[in-house]
């Protein structure tokens, strides 16, 4: 199917979340233009999309949309009121996109349907990429200067070291949504798009761990350079995939019992029955993820002959590692390694976990 975004309608209504604290501190001191205001950070998530602006009174500007949507059966629209609903038609189809669609799922107990999948745009359903297209124009606009061409910086993941997977067709479909609207679209690593934004003290130098929902994404960045960087074919999805077949539900159900905020991943016998054995299930899994990244990152070290700086920090972002005690587990597997490669100057989360790949970016485009 041809596309074109302009061809696309836009939906009945978007909500964005721009209330999230920001880490500014990063952004490059730079005259103030119009033209570089309407640069973006865009972080092509799994789970969110996310991008970031500067305002002219240089406060950044975070908007953002669950990556997700659901497919309303024609006989059904005629008697839905849709006025209220993040919706969008295209080809005689109508979505329920973003977090209406993920309430509707709960509310239902459906699973929810993605545009993409372990990190790049899935191929469960022709209409992914347009559906796509409306989000990210709803989230960066459409430029109308064709004259002066702002840029929009993009994260994109790195190869799986333990997948058949390429970026090649993730990487030039957004590229191609990009540059539609009027940007001149710019790819950056998502794992060294979190030292751009967390690592000025050390010359923008560190290893960035990204958990993500589709996948986790490392780099080995020194002074703004990505020396080492991969990605693994596992996230937050895989944990909810695997705790809900574990106890025969859907990973939905599992995702929302993870996004609550007494979730600990220190302490699960609270709540209801079923309720302790997802959060039983998911330590399980959450303690896997973090043990099956850290081997990796050892194995693709240990293969680089890159000389390392004495001391980096260790930078841990994305959405699955919010939860509690996740950052304390990290260091727990950490401690139990023999002899890490380098010394590791300090291990922390970023100053916030769901927008620092977008400032990341953002901080790349104003460069």
């Amino acid at each position: 199917m041809g596309f074109f975004v302009e061809e696309v309608p836009k939906p009945d209504k978007i909500e964005h979340s721009s209330d999230i604290e920001t880490n500014i501190d990063n952004i490059p001191e730079k005259p103030t233009t119009d033209n570089l205001n309407k640069n973006k950070g865009l972080d092509v998530g799994t789970m969110n999309l996310v991008s970031s602006s500067l305002e002219n009174n240089n406060d950044i500007n975070i908007k953002n949309i669950r990556n997700v949507f659901i497919e309303i059966d024609k006989d059904s629209i005629s008697n839905m009121d849709l006025s209220q609903i993040n919706n969008v038609e295209i080809d005689d189809v109508v979505y329920i996109i973003g977090d209406d669609a993920y309430r509707f799922a709960n509310m239902f107990n459906i699973p929810v349907s993605r545009p993409m999948s372990k990190g790049m745009i899935s191929t469960e359903n022709i209409d992914s990429a347009d559906i796509l297209a409306v989000m990210v124009r709803e989230l960066i606009g459409q430029n109308e200067d064709l004259q002066n061409k702002p840029k929009c910086v993009y994260s994109i993941p790195a190869n799986p070291i333990d997948g058949e997977m390429n970026v090649i067709y993730h990487q030039n479909v957004f590229a191609r949504i990009i540059n539609s609207l009027g940007y001149e679209a710019v790819p950056l690593n998502e794992a060294t798009a979190i030292i751009l934004s967390e690592c000025s003290n050390t010359n923008f130098s560190g290893i960035g761990i990204s958990f993500g929902a589709g996948m986790t994404n490392v780099a080995l960045v020194y002074k703004s350079i990505p020396v080492i960087t991969f990605s693994i074919a596992r996230g937050g999805d895989w944990i909810d995939l695997n705790t809900a077949n574990s106890l025969g539900m859907i990973p939905n159900k599992i995702n929302a019992v993870k996004e609550k905020k007494d979730f600990s991943l220190t302490n699960f016998p609270t709540g209801k029955k079923k309720e302790r054995r997802i959060k039983e299930g998911l330590i399980y899994y959450y303690n896997n993820l973090i043990n099956y990244t850290l081997k990796n990152i050892l194995t693709e070290l240990e293969k680089s002959e890159a000389e390392l700086p004495e001391e980096l920090p260790l930078v841990i972002s994305g959405g699955t590692s919010l939860a509690n005690g996740f950052i304390d587990l990290v260091k727990e597997q950490i401690n139990q390694i023999d002899e890490f490669p380098f010394d590791i100057l300090e291990i922390r989360t970023a100053e916030n976990q769901l927008t620092a790949v977008a400032q990341g970016c953002l901080v790349q485009a104003l460069k």
